[in-house]
């Protein structure tokens, strides 16, 4: 996993120094047949990773923040929350670098959106510092490894040091720019979305560097639905076919777009990104996962959702007037927290995307993302339902629960396709599309105290069917459907197919 991870970084960096020298070499276009190339980058974008900001760096500033955000997050979950794995001291410290790194079975939340945005605070503090995005990646690789090596008593964590720096990367780029943005509506809020700032604005006497007047979209959307659900072993010689029903649940949504994703050039890392958060809740189904909290997880629906795509750079052929095209690399950060199934994935791609205009206004728009994942997780065998989740290890002299979850790499694929209308009113489809493979070091145990029996491949689809009727320029009301499907091949246990489908209808508020 270290040589991919190494290989993906660095054929990214690569890839990106090759377009920005293309880009200082070819200030006229070049043509093929009826296709016009670009090879410029677009007027006024920045010149990739290795930009310098229009001012005086702060390294000790930005170092600073790091110290200070690790001592105090480590102190008060020692002190405060009396937190056992806090209780660091000279036994961690001495010959740190000799301890070994293992894969953790910490909560879904925590590894996956608390610890990029862990990263993301490092990130942020040293682009607000005027390091450019290179020197805030390589700060942010430093604070993730002191804290794994240095700020506790548990192994240093072979997951958390990519998503806290990857993912980190992902996430702290979108906050940053998305706080330079809030600036034009509230300071409170733009400080809300960059918290970072308190610390580096206080040394720096500046706010972070940037432009504003990018954002391309933004809505919320009121959605309130129902859903029911229906797992089965394949081939199972006892009766374990179940159902669940999740009859109301209602799931706010906000979507961002960070400049025109159609037609856009750029050597700069997420001067274009899609955001989607989604937080459900709901009445649970009474058949919850064996997790800490599983009576409220019987009596509950709740599905967290954050799905990100950013291009890292990207190039605008043209095909004609009427298409803006784009063509480059992508990096998706997908989250999934669901009552009924886990998934996530952080994956380095290709991504395509095209708007067609019409004569009289109305648009097609389509996009084709193909990504291997870096690092993913799914749902441990349909969430443990009914499962024994102890287990003991006698080999070992070890016992304990099981996490919910595997961790894989694999492929995944995006495609989208939406008619819209001149009035804003639109049907649209998407798909996310995964094929996750487990790693065999980091299997959990099946409550019979034997490990690696769940071996083998996740392959997951979520296919989702909206259409929407614009009532005027702001609101709009709409239908939506949704199919979750998987299907797990493994070795020594039985397969297993879920399926989910979800139906609501939204209001729908179009800022811009």
């Amino acid at each position: 996993m270290k040589r991919l991870f190494s290989s993906i970084l660095l054929l990214a960096f690569i890839a990106n120094l090759a377009f920005s020298q293309a880009a200082s070499e070819n200030a006229a276009e070049t043509e093929s047949g009826d296709i016009t190339f670009d090879l410029s980058a677009a007027e006024g974008e920045s010149n990739g990773w290795l930009h310098e900001n229009d001012g005086k760096k702060h390294y000790l500033t930005a170092l600073g923040l790091v110290a200070f955000y690790n001592v105090f997050l480590c102190s008060w979950n020692r002190y405060v929350g009396g937190r056992d794995w806090a209780k660091v001291g000279p036994s961690e410290w001495n010959r740190f670098w000799e301890r070994s790194m293992e894969w953790d079975k910490d909560w879904y939340w925590t590894n996956f959106v608390l610890h990029p945005y862990q990263g993301a605070f490092y990130y942020m503090g040293a682009r607000g510092s005027n390091l450019n995005k290179m020197e805030s990646f390589l700060l942010t690789v430093l604070g993730s490894a002191s804290w794994e090596y240095l700020c506790e008593t548990n192994a240093p964590s072979k997951n958390d040091m990519v998503y806290t720096t990857v993912g980190a990367f992902s996430v702290g780029e979108m906050l940053y720019r998305l706080s330079l943005e809030s600036d034009e509506i509230s300071k409170l809020l733009a400080f809300a979305v960059n918290p970072a700032r308190l610390w580096t604005q206080l040394f720096t006497r500046q706010k972070p560097l940037g432009t504003t007047g990018h954002i391309n979209e933004l809505s919320l959307r009121l959605p309130l639905g129902t859903a029911a659900a229906h797992v089965n072993l394949v081939d199972y010689d006892g009766d374990y076919d179940e159902t669940e029903i999740y009859p109301i649940f209602f799931s706010p949504e906000l979507y961002v777009v960070y400049n025109d994703p159609y037609g856009h050039d750029s050597n700069d890392p997420y001067s274009q990104f899609s955001l989607l958060f989604k937080a459900g809740i709901g009445k649970g189904s009474g058949n919850g996962a064996d997790c800490n909290f599983a009576e409220l997880d019987k009596k509950i629906y709740y599905n967290i959702r954050i799905i990100s795509d950013g291009m890292m750079f990207a190039r605008a052929p043209s095909f004609g007037d009427d298409r803006d095209t784009t063509i480059g690399m992508v990096m998706e950060y997908d989250f999934d927290w669901h009552s009924y199934y886990l998934i996530s994935s952080l994956a380095p791609g290709f991504a395509i995307k095209q708007r067609i205009t019409n004569e009289d206004d109305s648009t097609f728009e389509w996009q084709a993302h193909l990504a291997g994942i870096l690092l993913g997780t799914s749902d441990f065998y349909y969430y443990r339902r009914d499962f024994d989740s102890t287990y003991t290890d006698e080999t070992n002299g070890k016992s304990g629960l099981t996490a919910p979850y595997n961790y894989t790499i694999g492929f995944e694929t995006k495609l989208m396709a939406k008619y819209k209308q001149a009035n804003g009113s639109n049907i649209g489809v998407n798909f996310r599309g995964y094929a996750m493979y487990d790693f065999y070091d980091q299997l959990q145990y099946l409550g019979n105290g034997e490990r690696g029996t769940q071996l083998g491949w996740d392959l997951i689809g979520v296919t989702n069917v909206q259409a929407e009727l614009a009532l005027n320029k702001k609101v709009r009301i709409g239908i939506e459907d949704e199919l979750y499907t998987k299907y797990g091949i493994y070795e020594n246990i039985k397969n297993v197919f879920q399926v989910m489908n979800s139906t609501s209808v939204y209001a729908k508020i179009q800022a811009k």
